[in-house]
């Protein structure tokens, strides 16, 4: 193959690799990506000297412009979202100049834009999100990076020097560089198998460095994550007919859970229907005004914490959410893979949760209302529980309250009556509150299902039923009636709707009834993964339902959505690489300290007891780094004697046990202990007349002996063994001075 299409072909590939790892991260639009794959294509066609390249060069100012005017308008997107901006607009433009450098492809200097172009894509891929999909475009990056940078080089050769040497007796002449670039002698197939041999190592040299040295977040150089859609759904204002439609076609996983209860039971089939009727808490709302739920901030319904004092680990409970003592509780592993809102998600009541912790920095709750709990990250060594509860510290600066990727904590919940979580009169008060925008027909309504029912539990059934009987689930919403509340219109218009209707209605009705509730959004059951034995939870299983308190068991869940359809069953193929995805996100994108340490005591176990039970010796640093340097001089050393004088590449020289050879070293040893050693750069015959110049005695038996030595050292020509006994008999004199 002819060495300039070998070079295009692999710059081409090259960028297709880095676009792959950052489609792999989610932060490429479809139109963007229509957009630069088909720059990609098009500039296929466009090769220097020809016609499409002059015409380009004819445009250059209008492209220049152009990207200008894409620049501008980039910087301003990022402008409006200080001081927390994206880094998906900068990826935007990235990627547009990178498609019309393409079209630019002339000589050297411009591959190595290119190149450079493709390295900040695998950079942002990095900082947005590394899955392992983006882990295999990453490995085919590294592998074509390795060849492109050894073709960027003989290019630059070829271009700035233009000589081929034909032999080694013809004289070295010009050439035309195109001569050069269409040659199928400059590269082949062992030039790519040992280059790919060098990515190779590279990449395994990279895998033992990250094993070695834990990784640091990226947050503070990179912004703030992406907005995620789900964020809508969990935001401090939830507007009717958003969430429950949102994210019902996204399969983006929000997190994933290990459920010891559930990993127990016997068949597959059993896990299965386990995992279906889980409900995963999330935000809980509490007043209702127009179509909007939101929190009332009151300091009655804020949600109350403690360290348990008699937990080894960092063990936050819950008050007034139930029992934490390990009886009736249901324990969840919880790592967090796509949230963009800072909840802790448990399943339902949760009372405890324990906090892993994080190389430099530490997993913290902050208490919310309604026995809501949100997660953050704090500086090293700071407290499990922060006071903070609207991303504000103490001295008025700002927290990251968001859910960072590769967060794992246990949380405890359950499900047994519990009447000592009795709300006081305010928070009564908030739970039983009504809207203004509501008319009284719906008290009437709510009075006319329960006019039967002798306790908060019927009249809890009699809700549930009669929603579920006269009310269809949907998603395709109808335009609600105008003038009306949606509730209203929802409850005696258009009796359709999805969860948060069904669960609005459901809990303004029992609130007219005088049974407390309070709003929950949260996801649904989830994909149960035989092949990793966990619970996959997708953005598609967001799910809306209520809370309501009665005096014989505390607060109870109630949901008023008609059985939603059976999500179709995972299949094998999927279900192993979400377990691969799962592994790659604990072990490599949320690998600290804590990660390293497990690593390292499950690798000492296979070890022998007494080696493991051994103590490791105290090492100063100081010591350490005395050995390494000790160690590296020596090396550097005895490299710089096997070089030949001058060189610093050149090949070893070669240890022959000719005897001319050993003659020769005991002569240079003998002029040496007189005071006249030979130089590094100097070569045997220079040596040899420089001895002669300062008027040594003999220095004739050395010339005649270096040329023996050149002779068979170079030339591999052997020395008479008469010629070496007579020059070993003159060798005494050598190193004497001529008076």
């Amino acid at each position: 193959m002819k060495f300039q299409a070998t070079h295009k072909l692999v710059t081409y590939l090259l960028v297709l690799a880095a676009f792959a790892t950052l489609a792999s991260a989610g932060a490429v639009t479809r139109a963007m990506a229509i957009v630069f794959l088909g720059l990609v294509a098009v500039s296929w066609g466009v090769d220097a000297g020809g016609t499409r390249a002059a015409l380009l060069d004819r445009r250059l100012t209008l492209t220049r412009v152009l990207l200008g005017a894409v620049l501008v308008q980039r910087t301003w997107v990022v402008a409006r979202q200080l001081p927390e901006p994206d880094l998906v607009p900068v990826v935007d433009f990235v990627l547009v100049a990178l498609g019309a450098k393409l079209f630019y492809r002339r000589n050297n200097r411009d591959d190595v834009h290119v190149f450079v172009l493709a390295f900040l894509l695998v950079l942002a891929a990095a900082a947005l999100g590394g899955n392992l999909l983006f882990a295999l475009g990453f490995v085919a990056y590294v592998v074509l990076a390795t060849w492109a940078l050894v073709l960027f080089h003989l290019r630059r050769e070829m271009e700035e020097n233009y000589l081929v040497k034909h032999s080694a007796q013809a004289p070295s002449q010009k050439v035309g560089v195109s001569r050069i670039l269409n040659s199928r002698r400059v590269v082949g197939a062992s030039f790519f198998v040992a280059m790919g041999g060098v990515a190779a190592a590279v990449a395994a040299g990279a895998l033992a460095t990250f094993a070695l040295v834990p990784r640091v977040g990226a947050g503070f150089v990179f912004g703030a994550p992406r907005t995620s859609a789900n964020l809508i759904g969990f935001s401090d204002d939830v507007a009717l007919g958003q969430y429950g439609t949102l994210s019902s076609d996204n399969a983006a996983v929000a997190l994933r859970a290990t459920v010891p209860r559930v990993a127990a039971l016997p068949t597959e089939a059993a896990r299965e229907r386990a995992t279906s009727a889980l409900y995963w808490r999330g935000t809980v709302y509490d007043t209702y005004e127009r179509g909007h739920w939101t929190r009332s901030r009151s300091a009655a319904l804020r949600t109350e914490l403690a360290l348990d004092p008699q937990a080894s680990e960092r063990l936050v409970v819950v008050r007034g959410a139930g029992r934490a003592d390990g009886r009736d509780t249901d324990r969840q592993i919880i790592d967090v893979v796509g949230l963009a809102a800072p909840v802790a998600f448990a399943l339902d009541r949760p009372v405890a949760f324990a906090l892993e912790p994080r190389a430099g920095a530490t997993l913290q709750l902050a208490p919310r209302w309604s026995g809501e709990v949100a997660l953050r990250l704090g500086p090293a060594d700071a407290p499990a529980i922060v006071e903070s509860l609207e991303g504000v510290d103490a001295e008025g600066v700002r927290t990251d309250l968001r859910t960072p990727p590769g967060v794992r904590y246990v949380a405890y919940s359950t499900d047994a009556p519990d009447t000592r979580a009795m709300p006081s009169v305010e928070a009564r008060e908030a739970y039983l509150s009504s809207a203004t925008s509501l008319s009284p027909r719906v008290t009437a309504l709510a009075r006319r299902l329960t006019a039967g029912a002798a306790t908060d539990a019927a009249r809890i059934a009699a809700v549930t039923t009669w929603l579920r009987a006269t009310h269809e689930y949907t998603l395709r919403l109808p335009r609600p009636a105008p003038d009306l509340d949606p509730v209203e219109s929802f409850l005696f218009e258009t009796p359709a709707g999805h969860c948060e209707y069904f669960a609005s209605a459901a809990a303004l009705l029992l609130r007219a009834a005088g049974v407390p509730t309070r709003y929950v959004n949260g996801y649904l059951g989830g994909e149960w993964n035989d092949v990793g034995h966990y619970v996959a939870v997708r953005d598609n299983r967001a799910h809306s339902w209520i809370e309501a308190f009665t005096p014989d068991a505390g607060w109870v869940r109630v949901d008023a959505t008609p059985p939603l359809p059976a999500v179709a069953h995972t299949g094998r193929l999927r279900q192993v690489l979400d377990a691969l995805d799962f592994r790659w996100s604990r072990w490599i994108v949320g690998y600290d300290l804590g990660r390293q340490l497990d690593l390292l005591r499950r690798l000492g176990r296979h070890f022998p007891v007494g080696l493991r039970a051994a103590p490791l010796p105290r090492v100063p640093g100081w010591l350490v780094v005395v050995v390494v340097v000790a160690l590296a001089s020596a090396a550097a050393s005895r490299v710089s004697r096997t070089r030949a004088p001058g060189r610093l590449f050149a090949r070893p020289a070669r240890t022959s046990d000719a005897p001319v050879e050993r003659l020769y070293d005991r002569a240079c040893a003998r002029l040496a202990a007189a005071g006249m050693p030979r130089a590094r750069a100097e070569t045997p015959r220079e040596y040899a007349a420089r001895v002669a110049a300062a008027g040594r005695d003999s220095a004739a038996t050395l010339v005649e002996l270096t040329e023996l030595y050149a002779a068979a050292r170079f030339g591999q020509h052997s020395a008479s063994p008469e010629a070496l006994r007579r020059l070993g008999r003159q060798l005494p004199g050598l190193g004497s001075t001529s008076h």
